[in-house]
């Protein structure tokens, strides 16, 4: 591609290391398109500070310049970005997409078998274990709930730098024996259709789609506002990033709620994120 400089119609990414490259080849002509639609992948200006950011900020300067479009997740995503990189609004379409979910075939992946100690009575959290995923708030909340739910099990699904330190905390904790590090699945849906509550316990994300996977398994769904929008979500229990009171306050308001009515609730939501409506809203911005 780098030697025969093609013309392509349309060029695709996501991640700011790779818009950025994209883009910089596109600005010294070594690639070619009709279009150049990114897409944001965090809040960068939310996650990142001292060097990194400067960095970041860097690859915005070197390869956003010759972007058409930028898709980012969220309003708050799209905010953040403008606030600190105002002038790019002058030369790319800024587009505010949600993040979409394919269900097709993930029915037959919640029904396959699970090990019969995670059957019952499980907090379900997944991602990478990295301080952002924020699971030492998450171990603290659980301990909080465990003194009035004693049947509770926490279940952590991930791998990551980490992994250490979160080990340690756990086995400092008086409910160790309660707390599993499974490490990465294959499958996470057979875990969040059987859990009894599934947790988002992030700091900052530029939207959990793992609480996407949840909503579409299990109707018991607690979140921290740890990317913008959802607050707005209808029917799931949300709480302010790194407190371990409020999430556990919002876990045991799940606790002891009744959600059954919260399935049609969650389907509509989650109708309005196909991937057939994300590819129509992205081509409706270049046409």
């Amino acid at each position: 591609m780098l030697i025969d400089r093609q013309q392509y119609d349309y060029i695709y990414t996501s991640h700011i290391y790779t818009n950025s490259l994209v883009g910089m080849l596109k600005s010294v002509g070594i690639i070619k398109s009709k279009y150049f639609i990114a897409r944001e992948s965090t809040s960068i200006f939310l996650r990142f500070k001292g060097f990194k950011l400067s960095f970041y900020a860097f690859l915005y300067n070197l390869g956003y310049r010759k972007m058409d479009v930028l898709i980012c997740q969220t309003e708050l995503m799209k905010t953040q970005l403008l606030q600190h990189f105002p002038r790019i609004s002058k030369r790319t379409k800024i587009k505010v997409i949600p993040n979409p979910i394919e269900l097709k075939g993930k029915s037959e992946l919640a029904n396959e078998p699970l090990d019969e100690i995670f059957e019952r009575n499980c907090i379900v959290a997944a991602g990478r274990l990295i301080a952002l995923k924020g699971y030492d708030v998450l171990i603290e909340a659980f301990e909080l709930s465990k003194n009035d739910n004693p049947e509770l099990k926490l279940v952590i699904l991930g791998r990551g730098p980490l992994k250490e330190m979160i080990e340690k905390q756990v086995e400092q904790s008086l409910f160790k024996n309660d707390i599993y590090m499974c490490g990465r699945v294959n499958n996470v849906y057979k875990y969040f259709k059987k859990a009894r509550i599934c947790v988002v316990s992030s700091r900052v994300e530029g939207f959990p789609n793992v609480l996407l996977q949840m909503m579409s398994q299990n109707t018991n769904v607690v979140s921290t506002t740890c990317a913008g929008g959802i607050d707005t979500i209808n029917g799931i229990f949300t709480c302010e990033p790194g407190n371990a009171g409020a999430l556990s306050s919002a876990i045991n308001q799940c606790l002891n709620s009744n959600t059954r009515n919260r399935r049609k609730i969650f389907d509509e939501f989650l109708n309005t994120r196909s991937l057939e409506q994300f590819l129509n809203q992205v081509s409706e911005t270049i046409t």
